[in-house]
């Protein structure tokens, strides 16, 4: 009897074993890490200033900066279409709305570096220098109802409640349809 129950418990072993080298390989996990940025792009920099033009909705370049700046708190329509590539109406008004403020205020803006994102850009609070106040650019893009708010839970140091400003910039754009807002909310 316990030679049976012996090899019954071979034969299972046996069988798990085989299954195991049939199993798909697990996913690589090291894919859903962020890149080393720093490793790459350098140390990053707390505040920087100077001429900046938009690449897209929300992100900036500009003379001698490196990395590009991504917009803190704000999500615009992508530039392009991942599968056709054809440029999208709301990417291409939002990149036209934020170039348009850049230009009013001679392209001068002063940014607050918080961390990077998964592309390597610098994510930072940006200005424009306009009188008789500095425009909050992401701010701007959300109240004129061209980007929607983007980790607005993520407090930053210097502007703690700026998340709940984001936020209620959404709401008053979203009621009262201003930009994409009637066409995200599939209205005619």
């Amino acid at each position: 009897m316990k030679a049976l129950l012996f090899a019954c418990l071979l034969a299972i072993a046996a069988d798990a074993a085989d299954a195991q080298q049939r199993r798909p390989p697990e996913p690589d996990r090291t894919a859903d890490k962020p890149p080393d940025c720093a490793a790459s792009m350098g140390a990053l920099t707390k505040d920087w200033s100077g001429e900046a033009y938009a690449i897209d909705g929300v992100t900036l370049g500009g003379a001698g900066l490196k990395p590009p700046l991504r917009l803190w708190g704000v999500q615009a329509g992508e530039l392009r279409d991942r599968q056709s590539g054809q440029e999208t109406v709301a990417g291409m008004r939002a990149r036209a709305a934020l170039e348009d403020m850049l230009d009013k205020g001679g392209h001068k803006v002063k940014c607050r570096t918080m961390r990077w994102d998964r592309e390597c850009r610098a994510v930072a609070q940006c200005t424009v220098e306009t009188s008789p106040a500095p425009i909050d650019l992401g701010g701007y893009l959300i109240s004129s109802g061209l980007a929607y708010g983007f980790h607005l839970e993520e407090a930053l140091p210097w502007e703690p409640r700026a998340g709940q400003r984001y936020a209620g910039a959404e709401a008053e754009a979203r009621k009262a349809s201003r930009g994409l807002w009637p066409a995200w909310l599939g209205e005619k």
